[in-house]
């Protein structure tokens, strides 16, 4: 007997802002996604011990660990994995921008950012891997 069910891709939403970051995860679990929400860094990073997420969608600025040390701190411990990265930030700072272009991410997005863009972003990212694709 075959088993017809999708296997839901799973998100990380690591923002601080937590009303911003319970936004995100509705719009992406209404899409067909099944989220994980970290308020910074430190919190993914241990959870990716236990699972691997197909995408990470991360803010730049927050305590503890921002986005720039996450995404550094994942490629150090976790070499050979290759987990798309969004940013989605507020900043205006033209070095944190060029960082995050340094860094090979696939996208940032300035807030606040549309569904449709950040529905579009998430799906080029996990395009390139032949993975899932969210409904519009």
């Amino acid at each position: 007997m075959k088993n017809n069910r999708t296997t839901k891709p799973l998100v990380f939403i690591v923002e601080d802002n937590e009303a911003y970051r319970i936004l995100l995860g509705r719009i992406l679990e209404k899409r067909g996604f099944m989220i994980m929400m970290f308020e910074h860094g430190r919190q993914a990073i241990e959870m990716l011990d236990y699972c691997m997420p197909k995408l990470i969608l991360s803010d730049i600025q927050m305590p503890c660990m921002d986005g720039f040390e996450l995404y550094t701190m994942i490629k150090k411990r976790y070499p050979k994995l290759n987990i798309p990265f969004v940013y989605i930030s507020s900043t205006t700072s033209t070095r944190e921008i060029e960082k995050a272009t340094s860094l090979s991410t696939r996208s940032m997005l300035a807030k606040p950012v549309s569904p449709d863009l950040l529905l579009n972003s998430i799906n080029e990212a996990l395009s390139s891997d032949n993975t899932y694709i969210a409904g519009i």
